[in-house]
């Protein structure tokens, strides 16, 4: 019999700090609900573990990113619905104003309205923003010079996320602005970040200069929205005929009554000196009423209907393509907005998809079994208990040398 060195006393302490250990991870597993809370329980589960948090928390980003584009799709539907009751009301009054029984005074009453309409289309445009920046650009409001054909006389982001002095040099092809490639007016456009990944796909599709993402990104998207001011709306040749003395021109300049009574002063704004030269100088200009009133109508329906005399008495070459004007602009300005919102509703319902799958698969990986857990902690107990008494009995083992001295 030894008693300098109790060897069942140290198995049985190294057997309870295994034990005490085993039953301290159990402890911390079930407390943080945590398989794996160092990189010692699992270094490469931990790994793969990080990676799949990643995704989630920016998955979760790109989700709120995209219902706050959303949410500013919704805002410029909303004032373009109101634009569309205005254009039908400005319409009504152009028919009314070609029926005969009513004089000049009339006519001129009416078109009292019609400017004052012209008017709240493009304070609608011009105040139109999501957090203070706005959706449509108008140029007037914000105290742009008309340069030629041009909304703004230079690009800036002042007052909304990006201007283009020219719509179309938004995108690599012209064809892919808002309003094709014809149109010459400005335009605003935002980027959305839809996706948790910045990729390289994404950064060989941005074009520096307008700030834009062209259609080959992946989780980029570049959103644009046209010109729909009164200048466009009732323009239908902008490359020829926004600016000059068509802005500020003068009384002879005016439309803002349906007689087209030159001696009628106005105020010297281009709100009231938006359509086209031909209204008052030339041909259509010494015309009937019934002739510009037709002219009218057509720019209200959109502008394509218009025939080649009609645009040669306005100055407009018979095979010039012209800019969608009217309710065809606000309408087509909506089918775009209404087909992106679709596509982002389902860009949402996607990510939200993502989000709850990723996060499954991270939960298997990090998460603990608490069934599994709890079972070891019941076992790693009634270990430590039944260490805890061997260890007693161990360390009385050597005792019983005191019987051979007595």
């Amino acid at each position: 019999m030894k008693i300098n060195h109790n060897i069942s006393a140290m198995i049985t302490q190294g057997a309870l700090h295994s034990v005490n250990q085993a039953m301290s991870k159990s402890l911390q597993k079930l407390s943080t609900g945590l398989r794996i809370n160092t990189a010692a329980d699992d270094a490469a589960g931990l790994g793969v573990s990080e990676n799949l948090r990643t995704q989630v928390t920016g998955m979760g980003q790109a989700l709120k990113n995209t219902q706050d584009a959303v949410s500013m799709l919704n805002i410029a539907d909303g004032a373009l619905n109101e634009q569309a009751s205005i254009m039908q009301r400005m319409r009504e009054l152009v028919i009314q104003a070609k029926n005969d029984t009513y004089t000049s005074t009339e006519r001129g009453y009416m078109g009292t309205e019609f400017d004052s309409l012209m008017k709240e289309l493009d304070r609608i445009a011009a105040s139109t923003n999501f957090n203070g920046m706005k959706i449509f650009a108008a140029p007037e409001m914000n105290n742009n010079v008309q340069v030629n054909s041009r909304l703004y006389n230079s690009a800036s982001s002042a007052n909304t996320a990006h201007e283009s002095v020219d719509a179309r040099t938004a995108w690599d092809d012209p064809n892919d602005s808002v309003f094709g490639a014809m149109d010459l007016a400005s335009s605003n456009h935002f980027n959305f970040f839809v996706g948790a990944n910045y990729t390289d796909t994404d950064a060989a599709a941005y074009n520096a200069v307008p700030e834009s993402f062209d259609k080959n990104a992946s989780d980029m998207i570049t959103v644009q929205f046209g010109q729909m001011d009164a200048n466009a709306l009732l323009s239908l040749y902008p490359g020829g005929q926004l600016g000059g003395n068509q802005f500020g021109g003068g009384a002879e300049k005016t439309f803002g009554n349906f007689f087209w009574d030159s001696g009628i002063p106005i105020v010297a704004h281009d709100r009231e000196d938006t359509l086209i030269d031909g209204f008052t100088d030339g041909t259509i200009g010494n015309g009937s009423v019934q002739n510009k009133l037709s002219l009218l109508l057509n720019i209200l329906d959109g502008g394509q209907n218009v025939s080649a005399g009609l645009k040669a008495q306005g100055y407009i070459a018979s095979n010039a393509v012209w800019n969608t004007s009217g309710l065809s602009r606000i309408n087509e300005m909506r089918a775009k907005i209404g087909a992106m919102t679709n596509r982002l509703e389902h860009s949402i319902n996607n990510t939200m998809n993502q989000v709850n799958n990723t996060q499954a698969a991270e939960s298997l990986v990090r998460d603990v079994d608490f069934a599994s857990e709890t079972a070891n902690f019941t076992k790693n107990q009634i270990l430590t208990q039944s260490a805890t008494a061997m260890l007693a009995q161990a360390n009385s083992l050597p005792q019983s040398v005191l019987k051979l001295i007595s």
